[in-house]
């Protein structure tokens, strides 16, 4: 009996050796192979890009002529290389026009000299014009009068279609103060081109059919005299 239990603890101490060995062997094999393994790669997951939303187009027919009229025009187009076309559409920085309009600030006229280039008749028709002249006679209106007209450049530089046109930003010569040398009475000289009011009864003056001035009127005005018989042709 004793030698039947001692064969059975012999057996059972052999297969608990056996089974540790095991594992150590396979402990083994599974280190060396993780050792001479490549190292794996965790690939992150790309974070989806934002839509970009798309500018204001601009939209209409715009006509070159009328758009730029008296504005000098200096077109350059520039092209950069850049990514696949499909990138490049959706990217509102990849097609861009750069507007800069340049307008130099015209000096007001001082002198009577510099008077008489623009309206000759002037010495004439104001002889005592040349005393009610100061040494400094230029009001501050002429200077407020083209700051307001840079403003307006500013405010509608991206509408081209308002832009002030050449005339009518250098309409104006000069603004004086002028002030009489023994009444002492003040008076305020503007030299100045004057728009004329292109109106439809004007037939005098307009050729007919012609409709194009910015300030006709198709209507009958009884501003002036007519000189002659020819009638508003754009009346029935």
């Amino acid at each position: 009996m004793r030698r039947i239990r001692l064969r059975t603890w012999r057996r059972v101490v052999f297969v608990l050796l056996a089974a540790i060995f095991a594992a150590i062997v396979y402990r083994w094999i599974s280190l060396e192979r993780l050792q001479h393994a490549p190292p794996v790669e965790v690939v992150a997951t790309p974070s989806p890009e934002p839509t970009r939303t798309r500018s204001p187009f601009i939209t209409g027919k715009l006509e070159t002529a009328k758009l730029f009229n008296g504005v000098t025009l200096h077109a350059k187009v520039e092209t950069l290389p850049g990514g696949d076309a499909m990138t490049e559409r959706v990217d509102p920085e990849s097609y861009v026009l750069d507007l800069k309009l340049q307008a130099r600030l015209p000096s007001p006229n001082k002198t009577i000299e510099e008077l008489a280039k623009i309206t000759p008749q002037l010495p004439t028709l104001l002889p005592g014009l040349t005393a009610m002249l100061s040494p400094d006679p230029v009001s501050p209106l002429f200077a407020q009068l083209y700051e307001t007209k840079v403003k307006v450049l500013r405010e509608n530089l991206a509408r081209l279609d308002q832009v002030l046109s050449r005339h009518n930003f250098f309409d104006c010569q000069t603004v004086l103060q002028l002030q009489h040398p023994q009444s002492h009475r003040k008076a305020l000289l503007l030299q100045a081109d004057m728009d004329v009011d292109a109106d439809g009864s004007d037939a005098d003056r307009m050729p007919i059919g012609t409709g194009i001035s910015t300030n006709f009127k198709p209507f009958t005005s009884y501003r002036w005299l007519k000189k002659t018989p020819a009638p508003n042709p754009y009346l029935p």
